[in-house]
């Protein structure tokens, strides 16, 4: 009796670890990837970007959101205001302790920019999306993107190959590849590779449910002229609209009589 139950108590924590081990994607999830140009002006200088992905299962389809333009409260080491506006900042950037903790609670998004596609398969045969149509003619250039997940539940390669063409010219395709290397609890990483040009590392991390940016739509390049301006103001005691006039005025009142 007692060999019998150590034998099902193993299989009991066996069949309990497989389950442990079968990922579920369905959910929110921030990307953070770290890569190298081939074809920029400097090709060995590290780039970021970062986006979030959701997915959902609608009846037997999955349904893959991606959203390339994210907002954190704190931009410290992303953004930086450069001559020509406001700009990435070069390097591997990784999120400090404060927008780890804005990742989880959940990030604002912009809408701008942001597809969604819905897949069909299965998490064993794969997922996919439709396939582009067919050109009407000579005259038409159809643009598409192919988005697909293989080996869900396991470690996930996510695709997306893009292709542009018409009737009469040869299409131009591109695609970009995610393929994970390893899997922790709410964490995936591996290596990343669009076009055959930009190559480096990707990280997906559990993040909470986002929320659309404030219904004005502000984008960083906004936020960060309001920050300044609300400075103006408060170093100079400007009541409404900064202007050159109002400026003068008010540094004119701060001049010693």
């Amino acid at each position: 009796m007692r060999r019998l139950l150590c034998v099902f108590a193993g299989f009991v924590f066996a069949a309990t670890t497989a389950a442990a081990d079968v990922l579920d994607l369905t959910g929110t999830w921030y990307v953070l990837v770290h890569y190298k140009d081939d074809v920029s002006g400097k090709p060995d200088a590290t780039r970021w970007e970062d986006r979030i992905w959701v997915f959902s299962k609608s009846g037997d389809r999955l349904e893959w959101k991606d959203y390339p333009i994210v907002v954190f409260q704190d931009d410290e080491g992303r953004f930086e205001r450069t001559r020509s506006g406001y700009s990435r900042v070069g390097g591997a950037w990784e999120p400090n302790a404060g927008q780890l903790a804005q990742i989880q609670s959940g990030l604002e998004i912009n809408l701008r920019g942001g597809k969604t596609k819905s897949l069909s398969g299965s998490d064993a045969a794969g997922w996919k999306s439709a396939p582009p149509s067919q050109p009407k003619g000579a005259g038409f250039v159809t643009y598409s993107e192919v988005w697909g997940v293989k080996d869900a539940t396991g470690k996930p390669i996510f695709q997306r190959n893009e292709s542009l063409g018409s009737a009469g010219m040869e299409s131009l395709e591109g695609g970009t590849v995610f393929k994970t290397e390893s899997v922790a609890p709410g964490e995936l990483r591996g290596s990343f590779e669009r076009d055959g040009t930009r190559h480096g590392t990707f990280r997906m991390v559990r993040a909470g449910e986002v929320s659309q940016v404030g219904k004005d739509g502000k984008t960083p390049n906004e936020k960060q002229r309001e920050k300044i301006e609300s400075l103006i103001r408060e170093q100079l005691k400007i009541d409404g609209e900064i202007t050159p006039d109002a400026v003068n005025k008010a540094l004119d009142a701060q001049e010693p009589k």
